[in-house]
């Protein structure tokens, strides 16, 4: 195993832990902030998790990459790849879309979209951190 495999593996790790705290705690409780603290709260809440998630998530795409230059086509490895790019997809399209909306006003139904397209991500991550168990152990 190499270093670059570690690095991944922790990376990927990492925002699966996140992405579900996101998804069970963090996000259903935006619900309860109240409209006179929900724009605020959000605002803060995007600035917050972007500096936290960003760094990272760049690190994993690039060793994301760097792996896949070294491995056959249609590998695990590829795999990888493709679900990290679904879950940025679903990123742009769905969540900062819907993060932009919330940071003016709470909308419900705006905010149920958010934790589905959250959902999304949670399941894609974990079956990332699943194929960088299989990059360790292989």
């Amino acid at each position: 195993m190499t270093p670059l495999v570690m690095i991944h593996f922790a990376v990927t790790w990492l925002m699966v832990g996140i992405i579900w705290m996101v998804q069970v705690v963090h996000y259903p409780l935006m619900a309860h902030t109240g409209p006179a603290h929900s724009a605020r709260y959000q605002k803060l809440h995007v600035q917050r998790m972007g500096a936290l998630v960003i760094p990272i998530m760049l690190v994993e795409a690039g060793t994301v990459l760097l792996i896949c230059f070294q491995s056959p086509w249609f590998s695990l490895e590829w795999l990888g790849a493709l679900l990290l790019a679904a879950i940025w997809a679903v990123t742009v399209c769905i969540s900062m879309p819907s993060h932009e909306v919330l940071t003016q006003r709470f909308d419900p139904a705006v905010h149920r979209r958010l934790v589905l397209s959250n959902g999304i991500r949670a399941a894609l991550w974990s079956c990332r951190g699943l194929l960088a168990v299989q990059l360790v152990i292989a």
